[in-house]
């Protein structure tokens, strides 16, 4: 079977043992864009019906079961295809030093029907947590579910991962770019903090509450949804995701970009090189060049490449501008910057200030205003 993607939170370690618990999932076609999902109507998203094989059960019975328990329908055994697997790594959470590792199965079929055409229903079979989450049966259109998912909200780091899974398929097939919702923006980020622990959480935070504030302010004062505060929120909160690989210098844009496209989500990805390189050059970045040769070239490459939007130059702005310490100050977070290295490029400089004045234009206010704590 193809292998559509990796999920992998690389939250563990690496010596540690293995937990394995594959699964089988089903997508069910009902007219041309519609599935038929599980929604768990007390949670507030969209799942493939399916889960987990039981040691020595055919991949096929499986599913067949699993579709029956989770929304009543009988899947036709004759009618499954492959559609690809996806992978999912995260540290357990009921085993210490324990990886858990799940390849999901996911497969088109078809359920059987009655002499009307109409899906043929009968009872499901739902374990405890299944029935506390309310699952039920539902029609919807893949985009639809998409969109759903991204909303979804949850404290639990397997939901979390789980519709995280999910809603990247459903956008797969429906066409769309991927982006993660905010809760797992927010799960990438606190795992990140405990493998490298640092102001840069803080930052971050800064950065992210600042950008979902500017987005408002924007839309606001053009009568229209120019920037989605979410997206905005969440490009703020992963911008600095490569510094969990440690105290590093340009390779944090290296290695947060390539983190981030493992997932499939590009723009939060590209973000996290976009927003050290105003200007589009690495001639004048700030730092130690910590990554080898063919790197630095790949990055150039890839912001040769780019084209910038609203999101890449306001997480450019408030980078430079929101500090751990709750800083909230442009010049001042510069001279830091300057006082710290020796110096700062003056091009670079110019170029916030032309950023600032360029949403302060968009936003119609003051942008001290806007982004400091209400």
């Amino acid at each position: 079977m193809k292998q559509l993607f990796t999920m992998d939170l690389k939250n563990y370690g690496a010596d540690w043992k293995r937990s394995r618990r594959d699964s089988a999932r089903a997508i069910i076609h009902v007219g041309v864009d519609k599935l038929a999902l599980v929604y768990a109507t007390k949670l507030g998203y969209y799942k493939f019906p399916g889960g987990g094989i039981h040691e020595g059960e055919d991949k096929i019975a499986a599913l067949a079961r699993e579709v029956q328990e989770e929304v009543g329908l009988v899947l036709v055994p004759e009618s499954v295809r492959e559609y690809g697997v996806a992978s999912r790594y995260q540290k357990s959470g009921l085993a210490e030093n324990t990886i858990f590792v799940q390849d999901n199965f996911y497969y088109e079929c078809d359920v059987e029907r009655d002499a009307n055409g109409n899906l043929k229903i009968i009872s499901q079979n739902l374990d405890a947590y299944e029935d506390e989450a309310g699952f039920e049966l539902c029609i919807v259109s893949i985009k639809d579910a998409a969109l759903a998912n991204r909303q979804y909200h949850d404290t639990n780091d397997f939901n979390i991962a789980m519709i995280a899974r999910d809603a990247r398929v459903l956008e797969m097939m429906a066409g769309m770019k991927s982006e993660p919702s905010r809760c797992m923006a927010e799960l990438l980020l606190e795992e990140g903090v405990k493998k490298n622990p640092g102001p840069w959480r803080e930052h971050s935070y800064a950065v992210a509450r600042a950008a979902e504030k500017m987005a408002r302010a924007v839309n606001e004062n053009c009568g229209e949804e120019k920037m989605n505060p979410d997206l905005a929120y969440i490009y703020g909160l992963l911008h600095d995701i490569g510094r969990q690989e440690g105290h590093t210098y340009i390779a944090h844009v290296y290695d947060g970009y390539h983190f981030l496209m493992s997932f499939g989500y590009e723009k939060a990805a590209l973000i996290c090189l976009t927003h050290s390189f105003n200007l589009k050059t690495t001639e004048d970045y700030i730092g130690k060049i910590d990554i080898s040769d063919n790197q630095m070239e790949e990055v150039k490459q890839l912001l040769a490449a780019a084209e910038y939007d609203d999101y890449d130059r306001l997480i450019q702005l408030l980078d430079s501008t929101c500090g751990a310490d709750g800083t909230l100050n442009l010049e001042q977070r510069m001279g830091d910057v300057k006082a710290r290295y020796g110096y700062y490029p003056q091009g670079k400089w110019n170029k916030n200030f032309e950023l600032k004045a360029y949403f302060e234009k968009l936003a119609g206010r003051d942008y001290y205003e806007i982004i400091s704590p209400q």
